[in-house]
């Protein structure tokens, strides 16, 4: 059974590389993407059946991950979440931890 991912970043490159290297994979599935936190909640909104994970990147244009993960708590949303970030500060890993 494989994973059903939605990839939530401002890179387009690094999701398609990100796509490019699970493609043949039988576990992973990069089922959809999101370039912005408003986008992301919209397709996890219309498709949370079909995702099981978020691959999520804290800072994006418009509305960040953090709006995604609060949006996510409020709407009752409850997915497995990866924050993947080059944001490395103690008082935001503690925040996007709670």
């Amino acid at each position: 059974m494989k994973t059903n991912i939605l990839m939530i970043d401002d890179n387009k490159n690094l999701i398609n590389m990100v796509k490019e290297y699970f493609k043949n994979n039988d576990k992973i599935n990069i089922v959809l993407e999101a370039y912005d936190g408003e986008e992301a909640i919209r397709k996890l909104e219309e498709s949370k059946d079909k995702i099981d994970l978020l691959i999520l990147d804290l800072i994006m244009p418009n509305k960040d991950g953090f709006y995604v993960l609060n949006e996510m708590r409020k709407r009752g949303i409850n997915k497995k979440v990866i924050v993947a970030t080059s944001y490395n500060a103690a008082e935001v890993i503690r925040e996007v931890y709670s």
